[in-house]
């Protein structure tokens, strides 16, 4: 998460919370010192929703 998003999850999300979040989901790669191909899978989130208590 950048910038207000970040601050939001920062201060009041842990673990276990629950959330609904719209975004763009996106795979990426690179390689590590050690020459082993890594993948990741982001997502970026365009809007967050806090939900439960």
């Amino acid at each position: 998460a950048w910038g207000k998003t970040a601050e939001i999850v920062e201060n009041y999300l842990n673990k276990g919370k629950e959330v609904a979040i719209e975004g763009k989901l996106m795979t990426r790669s690179y390689e590590t010192k050690e020459g082993d191909k890594r993948y990741v899978t982001e997502i970026r989130c365009n809007e967050l929703l806090m939900l439960g208590k």
